[in-house]
């Protein structure tokens, strides 16, 4: 691990360049451990691919005395805290799959393969960025990899499910974007005034769960009125 002063409240600590489950594992470790020190002057920790990002009042801190108190840390040592799976569900049908038919297509699947393949696996939340609440996702099948439209949308649906390159992730709200829209889950993603703001965080595992359009606008409407849970899979169920 290196470390780096971004600025005079800022210190970034590097963990290499590679991108696995393995330095994701070690960073969340290292987040939750210093969130749980409660280190008075300390007021963000922000986790990215391969780096950590501390946050600090330097009328309390300094880059030097923080390093110190990092380094005390065993990020080796697992996380006591029970991995979640997040289950998103997705309709994957007309008219939320604006590029669904395209990618099929260029990938020699057809529309049901993509959706297979799109909700067997669990995909792993390695960061939040580019908007509150949309997810940087990893452990895309290699089969469904397309790359950023050439052109981008003036206009992506809240709530829209993406793919980009090798990587897939949701948009929580109406935006540009350039992602392959595959489909779109009818739960608002992030909200200010609910508790968490955002159903998952970094370390936690995302999986879709088709749905028809008919049970997306059924949801949709129990959401909007609050009667709706999140499914929630805790460790290995």
């Amino acid at each position: 691990m290196e470390t780096f002063k971004i600025t005079e409240n800022c210190l970034c600590l590097i963990f290499g360049e590679s991108i696995d489950e393995e330095v994701n594992r070690k960073i969340v470790n290292l987040k939750n451990k210093i969130d749980d020190m409660q280190i008075d002057g300390i007021y963000e920790v922000v986790i990215s691919y391969n780096r950590l990002y501390i946050y600090f009042n330097d009328d309390i801190l300094t880059h030097d005395g923080l390093i110190d108190v990092v380094n005390t840390v065993n990020i080796e040592e697992d996380d006591v805290r029970m991995q979640r799976t997040i289950v998103i569900p997705v309709c994957y049908e007309a008219p939320h799959a604006l590029d669904i038919d395209e990618l099929a297509r260029d990938n020699d699947l057809t529309v049901e393969e993509v959706i297979k393949l799109h909700t067997e696996r669990k995909y792993l939340v390695y960061m939040l960025g580019f908007m509150p609440g949309f997810p940087f996702l990893g452990g895309l099948d290699d089969r469904l990899m397309k790359p950023r439209k050439q052109t981008p949308r003036k206009e992506i649906p809240a709530g829209s499910v993406g793919i980009a390159g090798g990587q897939t992730g949701m948009y929580p709200y109406k935006s540009p974007g350039g992602w392959n829209i595959i489909g779109r889950t009818p739960l608002i993603l992030f909200e200010f005034d609910r508790e968490p703001e955002v159903y998952y965080e970094p370390g936690d595992y995302i999986q879709f769960k088709s749905i028809t359009a008919q049970e997306f606008d059924e949801i949709q409407q129990r959401v909007l009125q609050k009667e709706y849970d999140v499914e929630v899979l805790e460790g290995d169920e």
